[in-house]
């Protein structure tokens, strides 16, 4: 497995704490451990795949720029989640978020995935 399934894996992961901390709020039952544990999991999980992502915006040739991109796609969504925090409810804003980064971590682990079996076929005899 390559650092980059990783981070979509984690950015999959934190996504889906996020939205399930939505889902449980709006049931009502959204305060307490649970919803708190699920906030800072998937934050320390979507961190890795904002990470990953922002990295993979860059060309491989040039490795510290891919370092410093890493480190600020993260804090640029942060910083644009804490702008749009005090314009509507915080927990929904995370959720949808959440559910962006998680369908985009989908859509790219597919996308790697098709291209790994469209290498397996064209193998070293095949025409």
């Amino acid at each position: 497995m390559d650092l980059h399934t990783v981070a979509r894996g984690s950015g999959l992961l934190g996504g889906l704490c996020w939205v399930v901390r939505l889902v449980l709020d709006l049931a009502g039952s959204g305060t307490g451990g649970a919803a708190d544990g699920l906030y800072w999991v998937g934050l320390v999980l979507l961190a890795v795949g904002l990470a990953g992502m922002g990295a993979g915006l860059v060309s491989t040739s040039a490795t510290w720029l891919q370092a410093i991109v890493a480190v600020a796609f993260p804090l640029l969504v942060w910083s644009v989640l804490e702008v749009l925090h005090p314009a509507g409810n915080p927990r929904v804003i995370d959720g949808v978020l959440g559910l962006v980064v998680a369908g985009a971590a989908v859509q790219r682990l597919l996308r790697d995935r098709r291209r790994r079996e469209a290498r397996r076929r064209a193998g070293a005899h095949a025409r």
